[in-house]
């Protein structure tokens, strides 16, 4: 019988954690952990081996030194942060009564508090969403799933059969890094929600992401670019790189450009 997404990932996961506390695996070994077939940790491998996350050998599998880039997770400030700035902005593009697919990602988190005050209906997968802003008008509804501990996101099958069931007209993902190859993250478990998102929306698709992300590439795939119609960054983003998502055909927004033209009354 073919396994369901969520425990694909869930069994990659623990190969995984495997690879970074051993450095080595043995497919026999793991075969037997995870009580599955020796074909399905070699395909697990192979996935991993796609990535450049490892180098096989007859047997088994070790981790490539200084490949697997370590999770970093924010901390949350009372003053006004950049992730914030872009959060701000991308607010903007949504309109009353829109159905909101909103991703674990810490810029993505900071929307849920500018679209307190809308009448909008939100599904995400944030843990975090419990400490939004309280409100009135908009509807926030958690997606439910197995939690990711270390960024208190939603994921497995139950998640995914939340969003399977909804079609939403925009929405907005936090990412590891993007560039003109597409999106990426630093935790696994998270790249099939983020996908189902996408595919489950029929209208803009917004990536939320300071400057410092643009151009980076992280561990895990989650998209091609062409899934992407929208990019809100700042001004510290590489401009090389800025260029080749444009002929992608990704809208860039700048909260730089948004902040001047509320100084000024005009747009730069």
């Amino acid at each position: 019988m073919k396994s369901s997404q969520g425990v694909v990932y869930k069994r990659r996961q623990h190969i995984l954690k495997a690879l970074q506390e051993k450095k080595v695996v043995l497919v026999e070994d793991l075969a037997k952990e995870l009580d599955v077939s020796e074909i399905t940790v070699r395909r697990d491998l192979q996935s991993f081996d796609d990535q450049h996350l490892i180098e096989r050998f007859y047997g088994g599998a070790r981790l490539l030194e200084g490949t697997f880039q370590k999770e970093e997770y924010p901390v949350f400030k009372p003053k006004k942060s950049k992730k914030q700035e872009i959060a701000k902005l991308a607010a903007t593009l949504v309109n009353d009564h829109d159905m909101i697919f909103i991703n674990s990602g810490s810029t993505a988190f900071f929307l849920l508090n500018y679209l307190a005050d809308q009448n909008v209906t939100i599904i995400t997968n944030n843990g975090r969403a419990i400490f939004r802003k309280p409100s009135s008008k908009a509807e926030i509804v958690l997606s439910g799933g197995e939690i990711y501990e270390k960024k208190k996101s939603l994921v497995g099958d139950f998640a995914l059969y939340t969003f399977s069931k909804v079609t939403a007209n925009i929405c907005f993902l936090g990412v590891g890094g993007i560039s003109e190859k597409g999106i990426t993250t630093f935790a696994l478990p998270e790249t099939a929600v983020n996908r189902l998102i996408l595919e489950r929306t029929n209208g803009p698709r917004i990536v939320v992401a300071e400057g410092s992300k643009v151009g980076r590439e992280q561990n895990f795939s989650t998209a091609d670019i062409s899934r992407i119609t929208h990019l809100v960054t700042d001004r510290s983003a590489d401009k090389e790189q800025i260029k080749k998502i444009e002929a992608k055909g990704v809208k860039v927004l700048f909260v730089d450009d948004n902040q001047r033209e509320d100084e000024t009354g005009t747009t730069k």
